[in-house]
């Protein structure tokens, strides 16, 4: 699948949405502290993670609805990406009394780190920088990479022949 087109694009974003459900409650004690988007706040993560991809045009978003629509990915996988959104969101709400996407920059940098020390936390920080790097050095024919930006950040010739329709 391509996103080349919006309609395309939009296709995807709604299937993900539906994946995902609209919104992860976050508990904070007994009582609901607030919902959240998942793939809005792993698109948040992934800014935080590595925020060259937006100076390079490079689309990580789009390629997270893409990847998580994928028959690749299990159930249990979803489900576990999923779950991280909600223990980052408690993990923010623990240390900082905010959502993860409400909070500053150094503030989302401490959360990050803090999670780094489980092994959920490092097993979804290391899930969301191989998407991060696959969408950086993906080929343009998956619509999320533009003018091969990774490649030529990298100052490195693709290899051909190129791919001439999308895999996923």
């Amino acid at each position: 699948m391509i996103l080349n087109s919006r309609r395309t694009f939009l296709k995807t974003a709604i299937y993900g949405s539906v994946i995902f459900g609209g919104a992860v409650l976050i508990m904070s004690g007994a009582t609901i502290f607030g919902a959240v988007s998942p793939i809005q706040t792993m698109a948040l993560v992934q800014k935080d993670l590595f925020p060259h991809a937006k100076k390079l045009g490079i689309n990580t978003e789009a390629y997270l609805a893409l990847i998580l629509n994928h028959s690749k990915v299990t159930p249990k996988e979803k489900y576990f990406l999923r779950n991280c959104v909600q223990w980052l969101n408690e993990e923010a709400v623990a240390m900082h009394k905010k959502m993860y996407s409400s909070l500053s920059e150094d503030e989302r940098q401490t959360v990050l780190k803090s999670i780094a020390k489980y092994k959920w936390g490092e097993k979804w920080i290391d899930k969301m920088l191989t998407y991060i790097m696959e969408a950086t050095f993906s080929d343009t024919v998956y619509g999320v990479c533009k003018n091969s930006a990774g490649a030529t950040w990298l100052n490195f010739e693709t290899g051909y022949p190129r791919p001439k329709e999308a895999y996923l």
